[in-house]
């Protein structure tokens, strides 16, 4: 603790007495107009006195803890701004905008060290906890030498929030005050209770615990008597103002600090000793707090001893499968899902495909721009008329993870588990190419990846723990013909980090390009099964385009004139398909035939030929 600051304030908090904690600063700032999606720890550097404004507004309206403007100022959060290389600067600059604002004071007044979880709750799963653990020692250790103490706030779990106990124990003899967010449900995002929460923090080097985010005051006066009821170490509780409202670019709480000023009150009665305000919340709430917690008393405690079980996983639950077709060589054919019309033709087709050998019938756009039916209602008609595995293609652009949660959660009751996913292409519905159809990507194929993967154990995309662990097996794109083949490589080992179970290769054009990459990609240790893309029955045409048109596909010139040749000899295309595939055969597990409209007959002769090489040799 720095020795210009009294110690009088934090005394008080661990003796029991109550506090005022200020407010929301990233809110705050967006009020006073910085964009929504500027990197707000960087306002240290280029708007210092804005944010030391902020900071001096709430000392003046009774605030006697002030947090640093660093909540996600490490290295894995700042390089989405490219300020990776930051990191040490900018908390030291929050740490001393803090500080200044202190000296202006007149009454004591602490600087607590902000330090939020290292990601987002969804990208846990992504990031190896020996990374988050070393990004968060490099944020503390910045912090250090400038603060009184540290507040780890806004963790959306207990594993993740015990992990910056502890990181924040080994770098600094700081005292530390550790807050979870709760849901409406009384829990957090990964189910613990308040109860289960306290016994465990209670454990661990923390000075006071508590709960701050996500919601308003009304859930969190239950969650602080649940916390003071299960240990006797000082409770800080920190509500959002209420729910958010968008108004274009700004977003707006609800002003409602005479209702704040009655929950402080309730806080204070409820347990808690260092009350303040989170998201929405404003000079105005914390004055009121002052006002309404002045002169009380703290509450008389006596926390009851629980005997709070571990948490485990449900019983009965079976890990996900991964690749169910060990030493076989799958045969899959992709076709285009249909309109409504086309529905007996699609099923007929893909009924004689199955019988000539299709283990897998595959759809082969993720989200057709044309009018026809979904992905997901095409393979479901497949699955239960024709009575086969189906590869179902998942698109991230223009979609929001919970839309997408909410399509493979209803993909999955249906009975479909076969999922490709990819990051997609914005869909073009505008005047000008650019202008797409929406907002581009929430999450990439590597977050999509990683959102199915979480569903398999039992977590949604936000990190919250759900009753059914689904039984995806979960598909990658590789890309063989790329212009940056470490690149896509690293790409891979992302989704392979990610849970991925399989890689589908894009369509394959040129086999020695392909069987180049994929003995990359083997070399490299990665084992994942590959299912090699083929479509020998493309027009001259469409080969083509696709060579001179899209960008990263370039068809040999050797292809396009064997295609002319092609024409006229349809038997010599299966040929050089099935010679396509032997050539690749030691490097993938399977392949999937592209067969567009028209091409039924020889994709069946292709498809027959196929599965007669099935056994590995």
């Amino acid at each position: 603790m720095s020795a210009q600051q009294p110690r009088g304030v934090l005394a008080e908090l661990l003796a029991g007495q109550v506090v005022v904690c200020d407010g929301a600063m990233g809110t705050m700032l967006h009020t006073a107009g910085v964009p929504l999606d500027r990197s707000l720890p960087e306002l240290n550097l280029s708007r210092p006195a804005l944010v030391r404004d902020l900071h001096a507004a709430y000392v003046s309206a009774g605030a006697r803890i002030l947090q640093t403007n660093t909540f996600g100022a490490n290295r894995l959060r700042l390089a989405a701004a490219g300020l990776e290389a930051s990191v040490s600067e900018i908390n030291i600059a929050g740490a001393r905008l803090a500080r200044e604002a202190v000296q202006r004071a007149g009454h004591p007044v602490l600087v607590a060290g902000s330090v939020g979880p290292a990601v987002s709750a969804p990208a846990v799963r992504r990031v190896p906890a020996s990374l988050r653990a070393d990004t968060l020692r490099e944020q503390i250790a910045a912090l250090g030498d400038w603060v009184d103490l540290l507040i780890l706030e806004t963790f959306g779990d207990l594993e993740s929030l015990v992990q910056a106990v502890e990181v924040a124990a080994s770098e600094s003899d700081l005292p530390v005050i550790a807050q979870l967010t709760f849901g409406d449900d009384g829990r957090t995002l990964r189910g613990e209770d308040p109860a289960q929460a306290a016994a465990v923090l209670a454990k661990l080097p923390v000075a006071a615990l508590g709960a701050n985010c996500t919601v308003g005051p009304a859930v969190l006066v239950d969650v602080v008597d649940e916390l003071a009821r299960a240990t006797g170490l000082p409770i800080s509780v920190q509500p959002n103002a209420g729910l958010p409202q968008r108004l274009g670019s700004q977003v707006r709480y609800a002003r409602n600090a005479a209702y704040f000023a009655e929950a402080a009150q309730r806080f204070v009665a409820a347990g808690a000793t260092l009350v303040g305000g989170c998201c929405g919340t404003t000079p105005a709430h914390v004055r009121a707090i002052s006002h309404a917690v002045a002169g009380l008393p703290p509450a008389q405690r006596s926390p009851t001893t629980r005997v709070v079980a571990r948490a485990t996983a449900p019983t009965g639950i079976q890990p996900a499968p991964g690749w169910p077709w060990d030493g076989e060589l799958v045969v899959a054919v992709g076709l285009q899902a249909p309109n409504g019309s086309q529905v007996p033709q699609f099923l007929q087709r893909a009924t004689m495909l199955r019988a000539a050998g299709a283990g897998v019938l595959a759809i082969i756009e993720a989200a057709p721009p044309a009018a026809r039916i979904s992905p997901v209602g095409a393979a479901v008609v497949v699955s239960d008329r024709v009575g086969s595995a189906v590869l179902l293609p998942v698109e991230a652009a223009d979609r929001n993870l919970a839309a997408l949660q909410a399509d493979m959660l209803g993909a999955h009751a249906l009975g479909l588990r076969m999922v490709v996913c990819r990051t997609g292409s914005v869909r073009v519905s505008g005047d000008y190419p650019s202008i797409g159809s929406g907002s581009p990507w929430d999450v990439d194929s590597v977050g999509l990846v990683s959102m199915l993967a979480a569903l398999n154990d039992g977590i949604d995309w936000r990190g919250v723990a759900i009753a059914e662990h689904t039984r995806f097996v979960i598909g990658a794109a590789l890309g063989t013909a790329v212009t940056n083949l470490a690149h896509e490589l690293d790409r891979v080992e992302a989704k392979l980090r990610a849970g991925a179970h399989f890689l589908v290769t894009d369509v394959i054009y040129d086999v020695e390009e392909a069987s180049r990459a994929l003995g990359a990609l083997r070399a490299r240790g990665v084992t994942l099964p590959v299912l090699a893309t083929l479509a020998p029955f493309e027009d001259i045409q469409t080969l083509q385009r696709l060579s001179y048109e899209v960008p990263e596909v370039s068809i040999p010139l050797s292809v396009l004139a064997a295609a002319k040749r092609d024409r006229d000899n349809p038997t010599e295309t299966v040929e050089h398909a099935v010679c396509a595939v032997e050539k690749l055969r030691n490097l993938i597990s399977g392949v999937v035939v592209v067969v567009p409209s028209g091409a039924d007959e020889l994709a069946a002769q292709l498809v027959s030929a196929l599965s007669k090489l099935q056994s590995k040799p």
